[in-house]
């Protein structure tokens, strides 16, 4: 059984732009959950899983242009976490894709990028979040 990631105020680094992303992430995640309760879920997973890869670039570009221009001291650190975390998706996916996945292989996919999301938010974004705060 998939859990929905839900977002509440805990993870807001109170950037409006970056907490609308971090929301759409949320949403993109929860793809999986719905499309496992449909017989074809396979024709739809590519596309949804090309969205959250490409969603992920999109939202680490924002951040990343956003930090810089912050003078973010961290910066460096941050970005070579964003470098490990695309890849690293982007294997995963590739990896479900290719075993025909079952519906187990996408609750352990849902619950990996769910738990990634989270701790990213809360451990690495966090830190920008309180960077910011002080700096305004």
């Amino acid at each position: 059984m998939i859990c929905m990631i839900k977002w509440n105020e805990c993870f807001s680094v109170k950037v409006e732009t970056l907490d609308e992303q971090h929301k759409t992430f949320f949403s993109l995640i929860n793809k999986l959950e719905d499309i496992t309760n449909h017989s074809d879920y396979l024709d739809d997973l590519p596309l949804v899983l090309n969205e959250i890869v490409e969603y992920t670039n999109l939202h680490f570009k924002t951040e990343e242009e956003l930090l810089s221009k912050l003078d973010y001291p961290k910066l460096k650190d941050h970005q070579d976490k964003h470098r490990a975390i695309k890849k690293d998706i982007y294997i995963k996916c590739k990896q479900v894709i290719e075993k025909e996945p079952t519906a187990l292989d996408l609750i352990w996919l849902h619950n990996y990028m769910s738990d990634w999301l989270k701790n990213h938010i809360l451990e690495e974004d966090a830190q920008y979040a309180d960077y910011i705060s002080q700096n305004k």
